[in-house]
């Protein structure tokens, strides 16, 4: 099962890009083991071992990566036998993390570099939020659950059904892009309460700007909705919200038209002055 000439070719392994990924591999399971030391689980040198465990499987070839990541497996479910038996208690988050960085050290190994990397941030970030995230998905309402549900509908399975190409006699119809302003507009929608819940009023300047850079007049658009539910008290944060929208359009178009014509934009900065003085 094994490659019987793995020995012979461990010589010819070029020295630095080797070490380049052993000393990624330590990096990538310690970042991640920093996080569980601080919490009192399995600890950085135990991450970074499974970690270079991964590395070396990947760096002798396929069948010892896979030989890696079982030697792993077998240490998790060690450890989890371990934990029942003393504290009646299963450690499942640890126990993902240490597979997570596993497997990540065997990209290392295997020369890659941006996936293990954003793997490893992501699996941190992941482990370091957990008391916020628990409390975000523990406060959701039975009704804002079922609206991210409906999101997600619209978004992954309506819109990729849809034709692409203009449709009609004429060709005025355009599905894809029709549904695109929808989603965005709901997307707005949501974004915005999600943020408003975190963050209070303070989310209106976030989504209003990050709403204008895609589509100023879809944020508007929501904007003056809310106004419409809320009443006369959400006037002076819509209003903020449209001037950072419309701020945000001009910087996108003036950026986009500094691309290719510099000139051109330099004769557009005094028109473009005026449109955001007249908007603020």
């Amino acid at each position: 099962m094994f490659a019987p000439d793995v020995t012979n070719t461990v010589s010819h392994w070029p020295f630095l890009p080797t070490l380049v990924r052993l000393a990624l591999a330590l990096g990538t399971g310690a970042f991640v083991g920093l996080e569980r030391e601080h919490r009192g689980k399995a600890g950085a040198r135990t991450l970074t071992f499974a970690s270079l465990i991964g590395c070396l499987g990947g760096l002798l070839g396929n069948s010892y990566a896979l030989l890696a990541i079982t030697v792993i497996g077998l240490f998790v479910c060690f450890l989890n036998f371990r934990e029942w038996k003393l504290h009646q208690s299963l450690l499942l988050t640890t126990s993902a993390a240490l597979i997570i960085v596993g497997f990540c050290g065997v990209l290392c190994g295997k020369g890659h570099t941006f996936t293990p990397v954003a793997t490893a941030v992501i699996t941190a970030a992941l482990l370091a939020w957990k008391q916020p995230i628990t409390g975000f998905a523990t406060g959701l309402s039975d009704i804002e659950l079922r609206s991210a549900v409906l999101l997600a509908i619209l978004s992954f399975i309506v819109y990729p059904v849809l034709l692409a190409h203009p449709v009609g006699p004429y060709g005025l119809i355009q599905p894809q892009e029709t549904w695109a302003t929808v989603l965005l507009i709901a997307a707005l929608g949501f974004v915005n309460y999600v943020l408003w819940k975190i963050y209070g009023p303070r989310s209106i300047d976030i989504t209003s700007f990050l709403g204008g850079l895609v589509n100023s007049t879809a944020a508007v658009a929501e904007l003056s909705s809310r106004v419409r539910e809320a009443g006369e008290g959400f006037v002076k944060l819509a209003y903020r919200g449209v001037v950072l929208a419309t701020g945000a359009m001009l910087l996108r178009n003036s950026l986009i038209l500094a691309i290719p014509a510099v000139q051109a934009f330099t004769y557009s900065l005094i028109p473009m002055l005026i449109m955001l003085s007249e908007s603020s």
